[in-house]
């Protein structure tokens, strides 16, 4: 008996002991989970009772240079459904598929899920909206979203692109300044119980979103509506597949205007052929032609190969490397300056001037004036052009890059070139965002004119820009003047390969002693007669030009001389061969020549043009040292044709190239050796015969 009571108490003993363990590890239970980790599921109960909704800031407003509203957000409603709280789903799935035109089983999938909250259409139009509020279907609610807006419509609509649904920037401006414009959300927390309704006086909390900055553009509205009208009535006069005008104030690299043809309205952007959305001005490439003559002849002045005075003769082709190379006139200009060989944009010519600067300098200018990379403007999908690798340039490629063929520019490229000449010689960066102000109007960031480099001297850019007031006045470019104002620019034309369409365009700066506006107009795809860049571009030039000169208030200058006010002085070209360089200076500099030099030395092996030949005050005499005479087969001439004309006539055209006359009888020339069209070097003799 005794024993079993001991066996009892034992048994009790050890059940309380169990009691007391099991007692003691559900206390620290209770203690980790209220105390220690108190937060952790205070916040899981919370995620159970809560339901937060995002809360869309409001994108920032785009903004003109004068401050015009070009891209605003406006309210609008977005339909939501509660499931637990939607009593019939599919008699309210059929009825909001009428009105949301929206497939029935998708809206019954959606108000079904097991969620808190579900979307069933973003943004609806406010007819829509009234519409549904008018049904009162149980589970059904409206929450206020932001919807992007252009007022002007299709205007600048490349330019500003488009935003998305979820107010993400997708296209334009929109896209590269989307994180300046669209802010940070906030959020809305409401408690609800098991079943997810609200429960009166729970928790609410709220954080407001932080709204996007306002964005103002270097864009004049005014400006751009006039390039786009031009664009429309160009399209509708001219066969073309497209059409691009870039405006750009060269002191500041600021684009005032950039339009493109066809557009899209990017109030409705998805009803639109994406392909119909790419920015042509800065994502396509084309052949300049002529326009790119204007680099041609920056590079030449700079490098001092030729000057506005020297004489070329262009007999309607030029051989390189057994290619012949015609000239657009029929025929050839016959002997002309370098000012004249410019205002009748003759492609011999330039290829002369190309070969005497030399592919590895030529390169060197194409480079520095930003060819061969991106302008890095800041709009999606910028394009960088095309053109050969140094090793690849050949004495083909060289002749033909020289007039704008074998090489692919985009629009900002060549207007950002040009400008630079504009802006005597200083490289700049475009750039169209002006400055950006925060959502309480505060300015937080101003934008510069950002200088890259300089290009070419101040002087030169001046003659560059004489020359191309010659272009206007007297040469290929007559229809792109305005009256009142002196007006430098270049014609361009360039046949697509394998095929009858043209690329049609014209660059001008105005006015042309100190520009405030450089103006770029191309045609691509020009199936029509004319075609001509002087015939299609250049009077487009005029219409814009015209009316932004009006609008801006530029003052017309005053009457602009066109006469010569002094005679050119000839002069004989002294010997300086087996000179100093410090002696053969002296003695070109005093006659009124300018000196270029070739190689490194002290004394002077060879010149060119060669000892005797008369040229005009100014001009160039290029200087060999010793092992650089090879590279004085680059300042060969072009052998004018004589047939037909009398001793004096024929010493003085020879005499302006440089070049000198042998004769044997006497009345007209017969015959001629070498014949024309060769290419022989400066000084040589050509021999006549007379009859």
């Amino acid at each position: 008996m005794k024993k079993l009571r001991l066996e009892i108490r034992k048994r009790i003993s050890i059940l309380f002991l169990f009691v007391i363990l099991f007692m003691l590890s559900l206390s620290a239970r209770f203690l980790w989970i209220q105390i220690i980790s108190n937060n952790k599921y205070q916040q899981k109960a919370l995620g159970q009772r809560l339901r937060e909704l995002k809360v869309e800031p409001k994108r920032g407003i785009i903004y003109d240079r004068n401050g015009v509203e070009l891209a605003v957000s406006a309210s609008a409603d977005t339909v939501v459904a509660i499931p637990k709280e939607v009593k019939n789903a599919k008699e309210t799935a059929k009825k909001l598929s009428k009105i949301l035109d929206q497939s029935q089983d998708d809206i019954y999938e959606r108000i079904t899920k097991k969620a808190a909250a579900v979307y069933i259409a973003r943004k609806v139009s406010e007819e829509q909206a009234k519409k549904i509020r008018k049904l009162n279907l149980s589970g059904i609610t409206f929450t206020d979203e932001t919807k992007r807006f252009y007022p002007k419509g299709v205007l600048a609509s490349h330019l500003l692109g488009f935003s998305g649904v979820d107010n993400q920037g997708l296209q334009g401006i929109e896209l590269s300044y989307d994180y300046e414009l669209r802010g940070n959300p906030g959020r809305i927390s409401i408690e609800s119980d098991a079943v997810g309704r609200k429960i009166p006086e729970g928790i609410k909390d709220y954080k407001a979103p932080d709204d996007g900055n306002n964005i103002y553009l270097t864009i004049d509205n005014v400006l751009q509506y006039i390039a786009e009208r031009e664009l429309d009535k160009a399209l509708t006069e001219h066969t073309a597949k497209a059409a691009t005008i870039i405006m750009m104030d060269p002191k500041t690299g600021q684009i005032l205007a950039l339009a493109n043809r066809p557009t899209y309205d990017p109030n409705n952007f998805a009803k639109y052929s994406p392909g119909l959305w790419r920015d042509r001005a800065v994502s396509d490439t084309y052949e300049p032609g002529s326009t790119f003559k204007i680099i041609t002849t920056a590079a030449g002045l700079e490098e001092g190969v030729v000057h506005p005075n020297d004489r070329f003769f262009d007999p309607g082709y030029i051989e390189v490397a057994g290619q012949t190379i015609h000239c657009w006139k029929s025929g050839g200009h016959g002997s002309q300056t370098f000012a004249e060989v410019v205002q009748n944009s003759c492609n011999p010519g330039f290829v002369q001037v190309g070969q005497r600067i030399g592919k590895e300098t030529f390169y060197k200018y194409i480079e520095a004036f930003g060819f061969s990379d991106k302008t890095n403007i800041q709009l999606p999908g910028e394009a960088k052009g095309l053109m050969y690798d140094l090793p690849e340039i050949g004495p083909v490629e060289l002749a033909t890059i020289s007039f704008g063929h074998g090489i692919s520019v985009t629009p900002i490229q060549l207007i950002t070139a040009v400008s630079a000449v504009a802006n005597d010689g200083q490289l700049l960066r475009p750039h169209l965002v002006k400055e950006i102000r925060n959502s309480a109007g505060k300015t937080i960031k101003d934008v510069s004119p950002e200088p890259i480099r300089r290009v070419i001297s101040k002087k030169t850019a001046k003659t560059v820009r004489e020359l191309l007031s010659g272009v206007v006045k007297e040469g290929s470019g007559k229809k792109a003047a305005v009256k009142g104002y002196e007006i430098g620019g270049k014609t361009g034309t360039a046949k697509h390969y394998g095929k009858q369409l043209y690329d049609s365009s014209f660059i001008g700066m105005v006015p042309s002693d100190d520009p405030h506006l450089v103006v770029l107009v191309v045609l691509s795809g020009v199936s029509s007669y004319p075609y001509y860049g002087s015939q299609v571009a250049a009077p487009i030039f005029h219409n814009v030009v015209e009316d932004s000169l009006r609008y801006l208030e530029i003052p017309p200058q005053e009457e602009i001389k066109t006469e010569e006010e002094e005679r050119i002085k000839r002069v004989k070209i002294p010997n300086v061969k087996n000179l100093s360089l410090s002696d053969a200076e002296e003695i070109l500099v005093s006659s009124g020549l300018k000196v270029k030099l070739e190689g490194e030395g002290d004394v002077i092996v060879d010149q060119v043009p060669n000892p005797e030949v008369v040229v005009n005050e100014g001009s160039t005499v290029i200087l060999f040292f010793k092992g650089a005479e090879e590279s004085k087969s680059r300042y060969r001439v072009t052998i004018p044709d004589l047939t037909g004309v009398r001793v004096k006539e024929a010493a003085n055209l020879l005499s302006d190239l440089g070049l000198r006359l042998r004769w044997h009888g006497s009345g007209k020339v017969v015959n001629q050796r070498p014949k024309a069209g060769n290419l022989v070097d400066s000084g040589k003799y050509i021999t006549v015969w007379l009859k």
